[in-house]
């Protein structure tokens, strides 16, 4: 038998080194949440907006998974809006028909496409037996008046044969201004199924955010239906001497402020999620290795890591760019 602190697999093969994972943040719960209330009382048009690198795409995995384990018969399916300079209605079905799973996704006219995509959905709805179809359009502020329009006919359709579509628009703080532009336009039949209900996605506030966040490495395990956490797996040695890294919430938090205030931005310090996750993933993989039974993370490995994750510079570039007046992530 292995000893319990022998890994029971190669570092390089583990979530973690392959960036292949989610933990769950405060605006991740809040999301799932408001989806349950969805499916509850049958509320359609949500949207969800947050800058980049928040962590929204990962979100989206996290809530199908959470989904599937909480409602399994319930129908979900995903898409990627395509950024592109000519909109064609022939592509948009196509991408549809691919993230439904549809072997012919590319052929045939539009008209084909589309009776290909209702039969899709239908099928697996009815298959299901639940009646209802749960969609997320992933970087929904690329999508133009008429992809709307197309989206709503899907919508229509399966209304027509007694299928309740959820829609989930999940964007940057562009989409407030689409919903803005089409509310002036009075197109009130997209803002009315796809953007009644809006949904800021925020970065981490705080060091009760950080802790949150931190504990799901503590908890979550690979391999599946193992007892390796995320935690013990790179530190098996401290992790069974009572070490958790849930305790260098305080400590990472102010090493990115820290880091925040030195490069003299002037909104006040909320954490996108890319550089939090890189900033823990050079530490676990970089000081495996160095794990002992008394072995704890000093602040100078924490503030080494804020550096390397390039949170500095990513935010330096992206405020750079935002319009006159604007000063930080600040989006509720």
């Amino acid at each position: 038998m292995k000893p319990a602190t022998q890994r029971t697999i190669e570092i390089k093969t583990h979530l973690l080194v392959r960036k292949n994972y989610v933990v769950p943040t405060p605006s991740i719960d809040g999301f799932y949440e408001r989806i349950r209330k969805c499916i509850a009382y049958g509320l359609s048009g949500s949207m969800l907006y947050g800058h980049p690198r928040f962590g929204k795409t990962s979100a989206v995995r996290y809530v199908v998974n959470m989904l599937a384990a909480e409602f399994p018969k319930i129908v979900t399916l995903s898409f990627l809006c395509l950024k592109s300079k000519t909109r064609s209605e022939a592509a948009f079905f196509s991408h549809l028909l691919e993230a439904a799973g549809h072997s012919q996704a590319h052929s045939g006219a539009i008209s084909r496409k589309r009776s290909r995509l209702l039969n899709k959905l239908l099928e697996r709805v009815e298959r299901s037996g639940e009646h209802l179809l749960i969609l997320f359009a992933d970087e929904a502020q690329r999508l133009d008046i008429n992809e709307y329009e197309w989206l709503r006919d899907v919508y229509d359709e399966l209304d027509r044969h007694g299928v309740r579509v959820l829609v989930f628009l999940i964007g940057q703080p562009d989409l407030r201004n689409q919903k803005n532009a089409l509310q002036e336009s009075r197109q009130t039949q997209i803002v009315g199924r796809f953007m009644t209900h809006e949904i800021p996605f925020r970065g981490l506030l705080s060091v009760d955010d950080v802790a949150t966040c931190l504990a799901g490495y503590d908890e979550s395990c690979f391999p599946p239906s193992t007892d390796w956490t995320y935690t013990r797996f790179f530190m098996p040695h401290a992790y069974a001497a009572g070490y958790r890294l849930v305790s260098e919430a305080r400590s990472l938090w102010e090493a990115f402020q820290d880091a925040h205030d030195t490069a003299r931005f002037t909104f006040e310090l909320e954490l996108p999620m890319k550089y939090f996750t890189q900033a823990v993933e050079l530490v676990l993989i970089k000081n495996a290795e160095h794990d002992r039974t008394d072995y704890r993370i000093s602040a100078a490995l924490w503030h080494d890591a804020v550096l390397e994750s390039n949170y500095v510079s990513a935010q330096e570039s992206l405020w750079s760019r935002l319009p006159d007046g604007l000063s930080g992530p600040e989006v509720s």
